[in-house]
């Protein structure tokens, strides 16, 4: 199928790579291919999964150690193994497979109803965010939570599965395979991240959230990449007829969904059961995993990571004060976004700290660079350094992208 889009640069493994570009401006979906949920940065740079039309929520919030978030995964982790052992324990001591097979129905109605209810405290979650009832930070405690009980749920489904391999008569194939894609689905980069923090493994930072009630999209800055995870459920029907019924068939729809992409990744697939097709791509600046629906043919679940030292940026706010001059950029909201200080006279770069909307960023690096994922309104942007604080402003229509048909009207 011929290639739409290429990226920005292409892929050579025998050249030095250059940056991609993120420029400011946004194409929403063309009306004709109403299944192409993709939000397309201009000069195909880049495509990734947005939520729905309508309203959403959104905000940032900054992640640290967790007493209560970190007892509870504890006390979950511990709980899952403690069920392994017991079946395990009664597996060996029961005296017929008549007896082996109705312990691993019991198992398997006990993991599914665990599963399900694992399902409906993540939705919970989005519901009290969207509604305001709970913060951002608590939103991505609760998802913490959900991904480390998933994966706790993904090692108890492997131990079922690999007793009920040893036991003829009894058949949860597809139950086995159902329960591993759902607890899948709960599970993401950006939370484990999140989970990390919670328990004081890695560094604290912010990370972004936007949800609509019923999918999410998370965002956080880690290191020198840019981590985002959208999930939208509303995209899956597991019991519908499958239409892509060949890994061959989906790789030409992730091709039409991801045409800047494509060409330049490295892809690899797999049927991952349950009406579910993964496509994986590494390219130059970053990699991109995505899970299509084999029924309706849209991505449900996607993870995508870039480069920050290859990502160009568009400026969009600037302000000089006492010899420092300071400098907002950004892809588009919801993306990677930077805040620069340099000395005004000879462009050196600063060290200082920079707040978003009062609340702490961090510190610029030897580059004079802290970056930051933007928000979708507007923003306050607090650069100090030594006894020089200087504010910017950045107003909703600087912050928020428009599509080629907004030019044209205009």
């Amino acid at each position: 199928m011929a290639r739409l889009f290429p990226l920005v640069v292409a892929v050579l493994l025998v050249c030095s790579l250059p940056a991609v570009a993120f420029p400011g401006v946004v194409n929403e979906p063309v009306a004709s291919e109403p299944r192409n949920q993709q939000t397309t940065f201009e000069e195909g740079a880049v495509e990734w999964l947005t939520l729905s039309d309508g309203p959403a929520a959104s905000g940032d919030g900054y992640v640290t150690i967790d007493v209560g978030a970190t007892l509870d995964d504890d006390a979950n982790r511990l709980e899952s193994r403690y069920d392994d052992h017991r079946l395990d324990a009664r597996m060996e001591a029961a005296d017929s497979d008549a007896e082996r097979r109705a312990i691993l129905r019991e198992e398997e109605s006990r993991l599914s109803q665990s599963v399900e209810q694992l399902r409906d405290r993540e939705q919970a979650a989005y519901t009290g965010y969207y509604e305001g009832d709970h913060t951002e930070r608590e939103l991505l405690s609760e998802l913490a939570i959900v991904h480390t009980n998933a994966v706790a749920l993904d090692d108890s489904i492997a131990t079922l599965e690999e007793h009920a391999n040893d036991v003829s008569g009894v058949s949860l194939t597809d139950r086995i395979e159902t329960m591993e894609v759902e607890t899948l689905t709960m599970q993401g980069p950006v939370r484990e991240r999140v989970a990390e923090m919670l328990r004081g493994e890695a560094d604290s930072t912010r990370a972004y959230v936007e949800t609509n009630g019923e999918g999410v999209i998370l965002g956080v800055v880690d290191g020198g990449d840019y981590h985002r995870e959208a999930h939208r459920i509303d995209h899956r029907n597991p019991d519908g007829e499958s239409q892509y019924g060949s890994l061959g068939q989906s790789e030409d729809r992730i091709e039409e969904l991801y045409p800047s992409v494509f060409s330049d990744a490295r892809w690899s697939y797999s049927e991952v059961g349950y009406g579910t097709h993964r496509g994986v791509g590494n390219h130059a600046q970053g990699s991109l995993t995505v899970y299509l629906d084999t029924a309706t043919g849209e991505v449900y679940r996607e993870f995508q990571t870039f480069d920050l030292g290859s990502t160009e940026t568009t400026l969009i706010e600037e302000e000089t004060d006492a010899g420092v001059d300071v400098t907002v950029s950004r892809t588009v909201p919801g993306g990677p976004a930077k805040v620069t200080l340099t000395d005004a006279g000879t462009d050196a770069p600063l060290s200082g700290e920079v707040a978003l909307n009062n609340r702490t960023v961090g510190t610029t690096n030897e580059a004079g660079e802290v970056w930051f994922v933007a928000p979708r309104d507007s923003m306050t942007i607090t650069a100090t350094v030594g006894s020089t604080e200087i504010e910017l402003a950045v107003s909703e229509d600087s912050a928020t992208a428009r599509s080629p048909s907004d030019e044209e009207s205009s």
